[in-house]
């Protein structure tokens, strides 16, 4: 792409922001929209806050669980160990 291309399409860029901003902040119809927008910005952020939570219970949950698991098999090794050193020593 060239240089002017580049000029040309940073130029209508700037423009259809300046349009999108005009529009938000300058009718009446833009009122309504950042309002809608803000109210759906507050209903995502507070989604994803409750997956978040969501996220840290699954994840506290799965670490228990994998301690209780590491536990188990830490223990039917020690007792195969045993076992085998009884074995062993006769």
């Amino acid at each position: 792409m060239k240089n002017r291309d580049k000029i040309l399409l940073g130029i209508l860029g700037a423009a259809a922001a300046g349009v999108a901003i005009g529009l938000l902040f300058y009718t009446e119809e833009g009122k309504k929209t950042r309002k809608k927008i803000k109210n759906t910005a507050g209903d995502w952020a507070d989604s994803f806050g409750s997956l978040l939570e969501s996220g840290k219970e699954n994840l506290s949950d799965l670490s228990h669980k994998a301690k209780e698991s590491f536990k188990k098999a830490k223990g039917k090794v020690q007792g195969a160990y045993s076992d085998a050193a009884d074995e062993y020593s006769k």
